[in-house]
């Protein structure tokens, strides 16, 4: 069934919905190829931002601890998107400084920044109640402990219980507060969220 665009199957494996946006991006892709010679490297890049990353980054939450193979398809539209902006057709060159060239992030690291995204509106309480009920902050947790040599980090949520269900990784109750902690604690506690996204970036194009 479709939700909001969305491809949804009953496993929510995903595989529909990323074998959409592919075969919908891989066409635009083909589209641009035929006006490529007439386009200069500022264009390109516009068109790749508008007419394919905007199809990669929708509801992209939902690709959240995805298997590679899933996330591979997504990365070679990605892949082809650079090498068309830039006019490579060597196969084997190394593409993360022409990523970092055009300030794009790879897919991976999209997900990562639109889950850090939806966990800071949670932590500011700007998020919707339903996102905000799935997660704990230590500062709103009674049994979070504080001593002098180890002060409470009061802006870290609380990690859920282990579970042994593979689909249990895949809960925004689980995956978010990982991902959450993983980020230094100077970027949890920016307060403003064009600051917070500026940064959180430029921390992920240094992890690159």
């Amino acid at each position: 069934w479709k939700s909001l665009g969305v491809l949804l199957d009953e496993s929510l494996n995903m595989e529909r919905q990323v074998n959409s946006v592919k075969q919908k991006c891989m066409w635009t892709m083909t589209n641009l190829r035929t006006i490529k010679r007439y386009l200069d490297e500022r264009v390109k890049l516009m068109l790749i931002k508008q007419l394919i990353i905007s199809k990669l980054d929708y509801c992209n939450a939902l690709y959240i601890n995805l298997p590679n193979k899933r996330l591979k398809k997504l990365k070679s539209v990605l892949n082809a998107g650079i090498r068309f902006i830039y006019n490579i057709t060597d196969r084997d060159v190394d593409l993360t400084p022409y990523y970092k060239k055009a300030h794009i992030l790879p897919i991976e690291q999209r997900i990562f920044f639109k889950i850090c995204l939806i966990c800071f509106k949670v932590a500011n309480g700007v998020a919707p109640v339903y996102l905000q009920e799935l997660v704990q902050l230590t500062r709103d947790d009674p049994t979070a402990r504080e001593s002098r040599s180890r002060p409470v980090d009061d802006l870290l949520m609380k990690l859920p219980k282990i579970s042994k269900l593979k689909a249990s990784n895949r809960r925004f109750s689980n995956y978010g507060p990982e991902v959450w902690n993983s980020i230094p604690s100077r970027l949890r506690k920016i307060d403003n969220i064009t600051i917070f996204k500026a940064q959180l970036k430029n921390f992920l194009y240094d992890q690159l």
